[in-house]
């Protein structure tokens, strides 16, 4: 078939008026063009439950340390890109962030808009430390990140590997013209300050057309794959050795007529569960579930 094709192309190249016929370039999942910039509205929330550790790792007492939710919108703006695989670098820049939630039992709200509050202090009346310092930092700085031609993304940012802070960067991975294909990620797991590296096995699941748009569903199944330990001089860190499963799902929408991400939606349950070393002598068990839940959707 090969050789019948190049023939073909010798033929009509030797007919008058002809031209061979040129190979079409293998069109990329994403798509990037300096100077555009992508609106993305981005829902969550997180629940952490520390039910069945020892006392001495539950802080006065409280089982379910926190407790939060959260509505963002982020304009990804594209500010070069690589033309020789298709890639870009890109700034996060938050427009919008309302967030309310209980953490050690002391509710928090968190609100701000650009184009009403970009020229006031940010909460300069909040206590600092905990999920207000966090909300605050989505929106002081764009945060820097790149995104390859097929989905991947990384970040020189501090912290980027924390659950909250990937919130409008999360691309997917995309393997076009492939039954099934593995992705990883890497978060820092609530309460150890370990780290995860999580597998999700992706499967294109259907194809639909919405508002014009010709959109790919991909179905994302996670898994554990190893945990690396965090430094023991973290404040907070937690030794010894711990049995770690995730479980849940996500749902990734690629729009192919623009190139572009359309949505995710992904649900994770993450279990802890071993024993630590506890003041009075001997381990204490530890017992951790962080239920997180987010959705990344593109905006016109």
């Amino acid at each position: 078939m090969r050789n019948s094709t190049i023939g073909l192309g010798l033929i009509l190249a030797l007919l008058p008026g002809s031209r061979p016929v040129e190979a079409q370039e293998k069109q990329t999942p994403y798509r990037f063009t300096k100077g555009e910039t992508a609106k993305y509205e981005v829902t969550g929330a997180l629940e952490i439950s520390l039910r069945g550790s020892h006392p001495d790792f539950i802080k006065d007492g409280n089982e379910t340390p926190l407790k939060m939710g959260y509505r963002a919108l982020f304009e990804n703006v594209v500010m070069e890109t690589d033309g020789s695989n298709g890639g870009a670098q890109l700034e996060r820049r938050a427009r919008s962030v309302s967030a309310t939630g209980v953490l050690y039992a002391a509710p928090f709200k968190y609100e701000w808009d650009r184009e009403k509050d970009g020229n006031k202090p940010i909460d300069t009346d909040a206590r600092p430390g905990g999920m207000i310092d966090l909300f605050r930092s989505w929106c002081t700085k764009a945060w820097k990140f790149g995104v390859d031609s097929e989905g991947k993304v990384s970040s020189p940012e501090d912290d980027c590997d924390r659950l909250l802070m990937k919130a409008g960067m999360m691309y997917w991975p995309v393997k076009q013209g492939e039954a099934s294909w593995v992705s990883e990620d890497k978060i820092a797991v609530p309460v150890l300050h370990d780290k995860i590296i999580m597998e999700f096995k992706n499967e294109p699941a259907r194809n639909v057309t919405r508002d014009g748009r010709k959109l790919v569903a991909i179905k994302a199944t996670p898994k554990f794959k190893k945990l690396e330990k965090a430094n023991p001089a973290i404040p907070g860190a937690l030794p010894g050795d711990f049995e770690v499963t995730v479980a849940g799902e996500g749902t990734i929408e690629m729009d192919t007529t623009n190139q572009r991400l359309h949505s995710v939606k992904l649900r994770l349950t993450i279990r802890v569960s071993g024993k630590s070393p506890i003041p009075a002598g001997g381990d204490g068990d530890v017992r951790a579930e962080a239920v997180f839940v987010e959705s990344q959707t593109y905006k016109d």
